[in-house]
């Protein structure tokens, strides 16, 4: 399946010190913007300052943290960054599993954005991919 989400065979999975970077930065600071440096004395018990820096980059990449400014952080949602790097896996497994099961389904393409058309759906059909569209762009088309 050619895809704008991503290709999934080479997604990258968290580590568990990136989760517990995350985990004790999100209890610290909360929704506080917070430096480098505050970051730094927290973060420096648990590995050195190279390898902080290393893992707070790291996280901004994942969608983890938001960079706000040059040395300036944000702790993200966990939930909506799960999802924001799984959205390529979870388009990719509806796709396949949709023609698994028979359906007429093909990939469009809409302002730029990619999304996965079923052909002749059903109201229970309908009705399941109203859900699926809070995580991929599904759409019935007739």
């Amino acid at each position: 399946m050619h895809d704008v989400y991503g290709d999934t065979d080479k997604m990258v999975w968290i580590t568990k010190r990136e989760i517990a970077y995350y985990l004790i930065l999100k209890q610290v600071f909360q929704n506080r913007i917070f430096n480098l440096g505050e970051a730094l004395d927290i973060l420096t018990l648990f590995g050195s300052k190279r390898t902080t820096r290393k893992i707070i980059k790291i996280l901004v990449s994942r969608g983890l943290l938001e960079r706000v400014d040059v040395y300036q952080y944000k702790v993200k949602d966990l939930e909506s960054s799960l999802l924001l790097n799984l959205r390529a896996y979870l388009a990719q497994r509806i796709y396949k599993r949709l023609k698994s099961l028979g359906f007429d389904v093909s990939l469009g393409l809409e302002d730029d954005k990619e999304y996965i058309a079923v052909h002749g759906c059903n109201d229970a059909l309908r009705s399941m991919i109203n859900i699926l569209n809070k995580f991929v762009d599904v759409k019935c088309v007739d």
